[in-house]
């Protein structure tokens, strides 16, 4: 019940803080927000003056009361300011500060310490006016030096209409500098905790890009690319095994079913297949409609690459067995292997794309373009090096498009005793 008020008026605080800031950019909104503070900070603060003087001596006092009355207006309205540009607020709050601490000094003398308000002016000109204002800030910051310095020497007794009360001045002096303290204090600690709170965006929105080009890249391959961002990328690597593997009939059940309906159906089948590439250390490479293509062996050496991939074949086989089960339809693949050199490497400047070039893929796709639903086609090279491990089934020759003749093996399962 208690956290009601005290949220409430969080909430408030940060409302006014942010007011008008909202068309700038982020940086710029952060600087306006200081000034927002600042304003309100100071048009809170001139109302225990006012109740001071009034309750000291109204009679001698009334005037300076009337005179600073305005300040609490003229110091409110300042976010209003930030609809003409990103500068006219910190002027208005610099100029309004000046005047009020020049002629409040005049009022009480160097001994009320209200000079000391032209010290949070100079720490605040950077914040409220920015590294791109170096100039402005500057210029402000020299004329609050001057205030200050013009004041103590000029301002060493009250106005004659003023009376001479050592006992009032010192109660002056010391609400005057602790407030004038606070206000340095304050607009620092906010200015930090809004520089914080970007860094915190900034390095929140670092993980996501560098998690969202894990996704897309290798890991090895992301931080050579994070490394040197203008060196191309290309490998050559003697030994990679290519695993295509396309749905059996898929354009005329795209046809059929919902759009949606089409991305969820997909997004099961390779979303599964992505669990399985990871489970087995394999690099999936990329997907083209309803084909998809797994390498073993890059961008890092791996021992067993062949077998790996063998294996995760034939558990693709089985998981969409399972999600036809689950789903009560038939579901088939058609899976193409091949083993032998590629060049792999980063394509594009804006979406990066990591792909693999070479025979042995367009073998691979020929192998799976040119298998039977429900198998998994590998070429000779890879039968012979697997042939002790897993059961295969001598298909023959085939004559497959933009590769000839070409001896073909089916893969059924793990030798007796090296399953899984």
């Amino acid at each position: 019940m208690g956290q009601g008020p005290v949220n409430g008026f969080w909430r408030m605080a940060r409302a006014w803080a942010t007011y008008g800031t909202h068309a700038y950019p982020p940086r710029v909104g952060r600087r306006l927000a200081v000034i927002n503070v600042l304003s309100a900070m100071v048009s809170l603060m001139t109302v225990p003056y006012i109740a001071l003087y009034l309750a000291w001596d109204f009679d001698a006092l009334w005037l300076p009361a009337l005179t600073l009355s305005p300040q609490i207006i003229l110091f409110a309205v300042t976010p209003l300011w930030h609809r003409v540009n990103d500068w006219a607020a910190g002027f208005h709050l610099c100029l309004v500060w000046l005047v009020f601490a020049v002629l409040y000094t005049w009022y009480f003398g160097r001994d009320s310490g209200l000079h000391f308000y032209f010290l949070p002016g100079v720490a605040a000109s950077m914040l409220i006016f920015g590294a791109d204002r170096l100039r402005l800030s500057a210029t402000i910051t020299l004329i609050a030096f001057a205030g200050f310095v013009l004041t103590e020497q000029l301002f060493t007794k009250p106005a004659p209409f003023i009376p001479d009360d050592p006992v009032f001045a010192d109660i002056m002096f010391f609400i005057t500098v602790p407030f004038s303290f606070f206000l340095v204090y304050a607009t620092v600690l906010f200015a930090f905790s809004e520089a914080a709170r970007a860094e915190d965006a900034l390095e929140l929105e670092h993980r996501r890009s560098e998690r969202l080009l894990d996704n897309i890249l290798p890991g090895t391959i992301a931080q050579r690319l994070k490394a040197k961002p203008d060196r191309m990328i290309a490998d050559g690597l003697a030994t990679v095994t290519i695993l295509f593997a396309d749905v059996v009939d898929f354009t005329p059940r795209a046809g059929r079913l919902p759009a949606a309906e089409t991305v969820n159906f997909l997004n099961r089948i390779f979303s599964a297949f992505d669990d399985l590439a990871a489970r087995h250390e394999l690099e999936k490479i990329k997907t083209v409609g309803d084909a998809y293509m797994v390498a073993g062996g890059l961008p890092d050496p791996q021992a067993d690459h062949v077998a790996a991939c063998a294996q995760m074949a034939l558990d693709m086989m089985e998981a969409v067995r399972l999600i036809g089960a689950q789903t009560g339809e038939t579901i088939q693949l058609r899976i193409g292997l091949h083993c032998g050199p590629v060049v792999a490497g980063v394509i594009g400047t804006r979406k990066y794309a990591y792909d693999v070039w070479g025979d042995t893929v367009n073998i691979a796709a020929r192998l799976e373009e040119y298998s039977l639903p429900g198998r998994i086609q590998t070429s000779g090279t890879v039968a012979d090096m697997l042939r002790n491990r897993f059961l295969f089934e001598h298909r023959g020759t085939v004559d497959m498009k933009g590769v000839g003749e070409t001896d073909c093996w089916f893969l059924c399962a793990p030798a007796t005793g090296t399953a899984g």
